[in-house]
């Protein structure tokens, strides 16, 4: 999941959407984003420490990501981003602060937001976009390591 302060709406990519088994509608205005997007999950559940917290989740072709939480949401849940310490504040709808805590590696890279990426490129600017996946990889034993 990816909190975005530079998306004006909350997204999910439709693999994600059919493990959800969630029933869609069509939005009451299209928007077009890079690709139409036409359809919402109303109020759907999302699970943040056991807490429930609900989302318009917009259908839309992302990869890399199963959901986008957006402005929309962010502002809902009065959520503050702590970037030093990577956490994220949010109100529950009862009324109580919770603290969700992201992984602590330190990027190598000064980060920008989308909204200052996306005035960059309309300025002539060239960009260019990497994901990268982490994977485990599991503890060697002493006697699996081989000896020339």
């Amino acid at each position: 999941m990816l909190f975005d302060v530079g998306a004006t709406h909350s997204f999910v990519n439709s693999t994600t959407i059919t493990r959800m088994a969630c029933v869609l509608k069509e939005l009451d205005v299209q928007l077009c984003v890079t690709t139409p997007a036409d359809q919402v999950a109303p109020n759907y559940t999302v699970t943040i420490q056991n807490r429930l917290f609900f989302a318009n989740l917009i259908l839309w072709e992302i990869h890399r990501y199963d959901v986008i939480l957006g402005m929309d949401w962010l502002t809902k849940y009065r959520a503050t981003i702590d970037c030093k310490w990577k956490t994220i504040t949010l109100v529950t709808p009862e009324g109580d602060n919770i603290v969700h805590k992201g992984n602590h590696s330190s990027p190598t890279i000064p980060v920008i937001s989308a909204t200052k990426a996306y005035k960059l490129l309309g300025k002539g600017c060239t960009a260019y976009f990497c994901a990268v996946e982490a994977s485990e990889t599991p503890e060697l034993e002493l006697k699996d390591i081989p000896i020339a």
